[in-house]
């Protein structure tokens, strides 16, 4: 794949994220934290770290499912309740929503 052609479905996500009152719709590459797909695409998200470890940006999943590797900032209790380090987590869904 030349690096100006969109993934195809197998290999991304498509996301409705809401964020300061506006939902943007993304391509969610598989491969590709949110953080860093919302960057590509312009969008101001919040993020400081990028790694994990400050929380900065934390978001729910309404709908859809994520992978995310284990982490210190969110216990349990905020995984069980859809809460995300958006710097972390990539798409496992087809389709997801996901609120800042």
């Amino acid at each position: 794949m030349s690096h100006d052609e969109s993934p195809g479905p197998a290999d991304a996500a498509t996301a409705d994220v809401d964020l300061d009152g506006n939902r943007h719709q993304l391509t969610w590459p598989r491969d590709e934290s949110l953080v860093d797909t919302m960057i590509a695409a312009g969008i101001d998200v919040p993020h400081s770290c990028r790694e994990g470890h400050c929380g900065s940006c934390v978001a729910t999943v309404l709908d859809g499912e994520v992978d995310m590797p284990p982490c210190d900032v969110l216990g349990p209790d905020d995984l069980g309740e859809g809460l995300i380090l958006a710097c972390q987590a990539r798409p496992v869904s087809d389709h997801l929503h996901v609120e800042f």
